[in-house]
């Protein structure tokens, strides 16, 4: 029974030391834009970033929608003039503060939190809709997954984008900038991907970026947006001819609905 104890204690303190190095890591990269450097390879972002947006603003006027991450790139404003209903939460205290007055200035009606998303201040089947973008690869896969399942109603649905890390390309750049991201950030893998049905009765994933990643040497070029269209339909083939290559896409967009809502 001690043994027990001192179990539950040392995961309660090695989860609140990881939360604690979250926080302070963004409100860093909040603050002083450190990671300004890799937005070179987010200018490929366009093909996943319309679907996405796409997803999050059709038809969801008067819906109940919950954001995972306020930072730059929060589409929490532009779901809220569509009409929808927004809650953003984040980790960063800083993130939360530039998000309150970039929503006052914009004179739009969201409600931002500070929240620890593995453990979400919210009572069940709150929020019809659930997203976030590269948001669940730094939490605790089944406490986010559990918590997000939990607090969508019977026909909500969860959208997320996410990073995968199967790539080994990608893996080696990772590797050769460890100050662009905590220790803690684990990049999606296959079986983080399955667990998605032990939590929603449907899921749909989309793999974007194995090919195209070439395109991103040619962004300051006039080639650039045809080469980047003829890439991503070459990626469709490859994933579409080969499945068991879509591991090595960089990005997969989640949509996952039909909950197993709990009560726990």
């Amino acid at each position: 029974m001690v043994i027990f104890a001192f179990q539950i204690l040392v995961l309660m303190t090695t989860t609140s030391d990881r939360i604690k190095k979250e926080r302070e890591f963004h409100n860093q990269i909040f603050n002083d834009k450190s990671r300004k450097v890799t937005d070179k390879f987010y200018s490929i972002f366009s093909l996943i970033e319309k679907l996405y947006t796409t997803l999050l603003t059709h038809h969801v006027e008067g819906l109940k929608i919950l954001e995972y991450g306020c930072g730059e790139g929060s589409s929490a404003y532009l779901i809220a003039q569509n009409g929808g209903q927004v809650t953003g939460i984040d980790i960063s205290d800083y993130a939360i503060e530039q998000a309150h007055g970039k929503a006052e200035k914009m004179n739009l009606p969201i409600t931002f939190k500070q929240m620890n998303a593995e453990a979400l201040e919210f009572e069940n089947q709150s929020f019809d809709m659930v997203c976030g973008s590269g948001i669940i690869h730094h939490l605790d896969i089944e406490k986010s997954y559990h918590e997000i399942s939990r607090v969508l109603n019977p026909s909500g649905k969860a959208i997320f984008m996410e990073p995968l890390g199967h790539n080994p390309l990608i893996n080696w750049y990772r590797n050769r900038t460890p100050h662009l991201r905590t220790e803690d950030e684990h990049p999606l893998l296959k079986p983080d991907l399955t667990a998605l049905n032990r939590y929603f009765g449907k899921v749909k994933l989309s793999y974007f970026f194995f090919s195209s990643l070439a395109a991103i040497a040619f962004r300051n070029t006039f080639v650039f947006k045809p080469l980047l269209k003829c890439l991503h339909g070459i990626d469709r083939c490859i994933f579409a001819v080969f499945p068991f290559m879509r591991k090595q896409a960089w990005f997969v967009l989640i949509e996952a609905s039909e909950p197993f809502n709990t009560n726990k």
